[in-house]
């Protein structure tokens, strides 16, 4: 026992120095088929999988009449999941039980589950982006066993008619918050009690201007005709104008996801004369509940 204990000095080791969440992109056309995980779990010094410190994200893709079957074992030990189908059509069983029939810009999000099957029942290749917060319940040492909300899908024609519904020309920010009655409750107002999902978008000649938060963002975008002049920037401070200081620049791309870190400044920006969309699914659920989300608007 005295060889596993350990003890440190207060000041100099109250705010250890961890490796950062990096500033990665994935393309969901440069994956295989069946489930591919986005997994950096040799940065935050765990042997589950986790792309952020809280959530596990990933491409599944499947080819016309083929499906995956999996259990609620280590990478899928999550109380909340999200799926949006990139393009395809296909099914989603939930315990053998509850299906769901999913098509393209469809958002399907499901609490815990014992197992899950998704099968593509189109004649096209079915491909979805899926983020659960397996890491955080990995990382408590837990096993997922009640249902905090109820599986729900999110269609396409909902988020279109209510992005026009809801969205102010006069506001900066263009989007819609994706929320339900069990949220509500909690007073949180997101898709599920972790994740946060936003349907954004960056219409032509627009600046979303610099803001950060706690939370880490896995954006994808999910339309983008001009990746030269549609991009984030990223970085640590602002200047005197409002700017970025050295930022890092992503630029959008149809079917790509990036990291946004936590605590970063990022801003949007569509140079061009078309239209972008982007869906960022962050932890900020749970830091909403917990108080410490901490977004910061320029």
């Amino acid at each position: 026992m005295s060889e596993y204990i350990r003890a440190y000095e207060y000041e100099s080791n109250v705010n250890p120095t961890l490796k950062q969440v990096p500033i990665v992109t994935k393309n969901s056309s440069d994956v295989e088929y069946g489930i591919s995980f986005i997994n950096f779990n040799e940065i935050y010094n765990v042997k589950h999988k986790a792309t952020t410190p809280n959530l596990l994200a990933s491409f599944i893709k499947l080819a016309p009449d083929t499906e995956v079957n999996e259990t609620n074992e280590t990478d899928m030990n999550g109380s909340s999941h999200l799926f949006y189908v990139i393009h395809g059509t296909g099914s989603i069983s939930l315990n053998s039980e509850e299906v769901f029939e999913v098509s393209s810009e469809d958002i399907f999000v499901s609490p815990f589950f014992n197992s899950i099957s998704i099968k593509n029942n189109g004649d096209e290749e079915l491909c979805i982006y899926y983020i659960n917060d397996s890491p955080l319940v990995n990382y408590l040492g837990c096993s997922t066993k009640n249902r905090t909300f109820r599986p729900t899908i999110y269609s396409k024609e909902f988020i279109q008619d209510n992005l026009i519904r809801l969205s102010n020309p006069n506001n900066n920010r263009k989007g819609i918050l994706l929320s339900n009655e069990d949220t509500e409750i909690i007073g949180v107002n997101t898709i599920t009690p972790v994740l946060w999902s936003l349907y954004n978008e960056l219409p032509p000649n627009t600046k979303q201007r610099p803001h950060k938060h706690n939370s880490v963002a896995l954006d994808l975008c999910v339309k983008c005709d001009d990746s030269e002049n549609v991009y984030t920037l990223v970085g640590e401070k602002l200047d005197e104008n409002g700017n970025i200081v050295d930022p890092v620049k992503v630029h959008w791309k149809t079917s790509e996801m990036f990291i946004t870190p936590p605590s970063l400044w990022h801003s949007h920006h569509n140079d061009g004369d078309t239209y972008a969309y982007i869906l960022p699914i962050q932890d900020a659920g749970i830091l909403l509940y917990q108080r410490i989300l901490g977004i910061v608007l320029n």
